[in-house]
């Protein structure tokens, strides 16, 4: 479950930490080849990540009394889905998705990270009661939510950049060649040595005559 700012003490600085921990990651996808929008949404995707981590697991000061492995599946509960908590369980994954899918230019990995850091997160809130946090299935639907959300941005934005003409799809251009070879011409063999025949369509000089 994702808790205001007042409920995770340290919040920005573990979000702080953790991205620090990342910059050399950040940086080094930062100087690979390519186009620079991709690039610069990998240096940008582990600062998002890390904010997922962040508030979805750093201690609370709440204790929460439920059983080791359970999670809730009341989607009415407090927080669910319309609640405050619920939008902000949505934002939160819209960066990290949207991040991944222009770093990759393949969208499914934004939905397919999205989904499966959401259910490691609820998995280790479940595991661990202690971190004052609360295993609920709607908070993996709403983090589901944010990934699509976040995946369909890039691709409302790269639609629209290629209508502009700001973005070119790649294209490569084959080049053809047609190689002539004539033919050697025969070659008379004789003994010790060896004589070329002259060309069949030599021109003779030509004799006027009076």
């Amino acid at each position: 479950m994702l808790e205001t700012y007042r409920g995770i003490p340290h919040l920005f600085d573990t979000w702080l930490v953790l991205s620090g921990m990342a910059l050399p990651v950040a940086l080094s996808s930062l100087r690979r080849p390519g186009a620079m929008p991709p690039r610069l949404a990998a240096f940008g995707m582990p600062a998002a990540f890390a904010l997922v981590l962040a508030a979805t697991l750093s201690p609370t000061p709440h204790r929460i009394r439920s059983v080791i492995g359970q999670c809730g599946t009341h989607l009415a509960t407090t927080g669910g889905l319309t609640s405050v908590q619920g939008l902000l369980n949505v934002l939160l994954f819209v960066p990290a998705a949207a991040l991944l899918a222009l770093a990759s230019g393949r969208p499914g990995d934004g939905i397919a990270a999205g989904i499966g850091l959401s259910a490691s997160v609820e998995a280790v809130q479940a595991l661990i009661p202690q971190l004052g946090r609360s295993c609920q299935l709607h908070d993996l639907i709403a983090n589901t939510a944010g990934a699509f959300c976040g995946v369909g941005v890039v691709a409302g934005v790269q639609s629209i950049a290629r209508r502009h003409q700001l973005v070119t799809d790649p294209y490569v251009v084959e080049h053809g060649a047609v190689f002539v070879v004539r033919p050697r011409p025969p070659a008379r063999h004789r003994r010790h040595e060896q004589v070329t025949a002259k060309p069949a369509n030599r021109l003779r000089p030509m004799v006027r005559t009076r």
